[in-house]
């Protein structure tokens, strides 16, 4: 049998609360839970971090299970102003429980009148004010299955849906179709709604929008959807491109480049992702004023110029930029070859201080190893980004 825990000294929960709080923010879950079961003096002091940690985010597989569990928290009215995000996630299928109709194109009819998504849509809109965030993840290859089948495809019309008949003011969007190893997978297409970003409503919803993750493999039927999604996005914050290496993906980064406007972007970070030199330092240019954090992983250029002229770019009128991460950084012209930074290990001016902090990462090769990335945050950014020009 496990062991009961300890009960605490008879002191503990005299305590103030602010003690408390700050005791229990140390424990692991488990830990946690087993001080909420000791006394209610105790249960009453902790809330506040029980409820951060455990309902800040929930989730649903659409069904009809789920969303009863969503529907009893939104009548706890103590427990459900913490709930700040939604995910959708693909677990032991999609929408059980419930009947779904389809047209015969493809997507999902009215599922607003299916009883538990319009209860879904009025909690959002009247209990859940707070949540705001929302998360739909498929982790394996979806494939194409037989339209009788509900799937995370479908999910993702269903979240637009809602938010769009709600006009929900939606401040963070993630569509994560990538495995453990950041592969993209493909959603779908068959089970979107068409134009959708040709609505009024949703140019109106997506308007709120501060931060934006796409991880997704490009093809011919998804990438208008896609590209739409983030140009109709004005006012981003935040923007996480995962693409797949590929020339479609260059394309993409071609039109973003071209039509793209992010007045208040701070944050850009590119996985995986092919883009042409011009495209990348046209996009770069236009967030001079405002970015602070930039990463680059697996990013391929494609021909005519290589990784030098885009880091002496940003050593240039990049004021803001406080953080980098540049790793495994790929040039294809003339052959594809790795870029590395074989002497900035050298350099006593990025010494880790409180103010600098530096991390960089080495080949495998032991005998010869090689800095293949660097990651630096600190106040010397235009100094590192001169040295790894000179390093490279």
């Amino acid at each position: 049998m496990k062991p009961h825990p300890h009960p605490p000294d008879s002191s503990f929960p005299c305590l103030a609360v602010e003690l408390v709080e700050l005791i229990a923010g140390h424990l692991e879950c488990e830990g946690l839970l087993g001080l909420r079961l000791t006394c209610r003096d105790l249960q009453k002091k902790t809330f506040h971090q029980f409820a951060r940690r455990f309902f800040s985010s929930i989730k649903t597989d659409l069904s009809e299970e789920s969303l009863g569990r969503i529907d009893a928290l939104s009548r706890h009215e103590e427990l459900r102003p913490y709930v700040h995000g939604l995910a959708f996630m693909l677990q032991n299928g999609v929408g059980r429980g419930l009947v779904w109709d389809r047209h015969p194109w493809g997507p999902l009819s009215a599922p607003l009148e299916i009883e538990a998504i319009g209860r879904l849509r009025d909690n959002l809109v009247t209990k859940f004010t707070n949540c705001r965030s929302f998360f739909i993840f498929c982790r394996y290859p979806e494939g194409h299955p037989d339209m009788n089948c509900v799937t995370i495809s479908d999910a993702v019309a269903v979240f637009f849906a809602l938010v769009v008949d709600a006009q929900l003011p939606v401040t963070s969007f993630h569509l994560i179709y990538a495995n453990k190893y950041s592969r993209t997978l493909v959603m779908d297409m068959r089970r979107m709604p068409k134009l959708l970003y040709r609505q009024p409503e949703f140019k109106m919803v997506w308007s709120n929008l501060r931060k934006l993750s796409l991880e997704q493999y490009l093809t011919l039927d998804n990438f208008g959807f896609l590209l739409e999604l983030v140009l109709s996005a004005p006012n981003l914050q935040t923007l996480l491109l995962n693409l797949g290496s590929h020339d479609l993906a260059s394309e993409f980064m071609h039109e973003l480049a071209e039509t793209a406007s992010f007045p208040n972007l701070q944050e850009l970070a590119l996985f995986r992702t092919s883009v042409q030199v011009p495209d990348l330092k046209k996009l770069l240019h236009g967030l001079r004023g405002n970015l602070t954090t930039l990463t680059l992983y697996h990013v391929s250029l494609t021909p005519d110029e290589d990784w030098m002229s885009v880091l002496k770019e940003l050593s240039q009128s990049f004021e803001s930029l406080q953080s980098i991460s540049l790793y495994y950084l790929w040039a294809t012209a003339p052959t594809k070859e790795l870029l590395s930074f074989p002497d900035i290990h050298k350099a006593p001016e990025l010494c880790d201080t409180p103010k600098q902090k530096l991390h960089m990462l080495y080949s495998e090769n032991l005998q010869s190893p090689t800095v293949l990335g660097i990651e630096y945050s600190g106040s010397k950014m235009e100094h590192v980004l001169r040295l790894l020009q000179a390093a490279g």
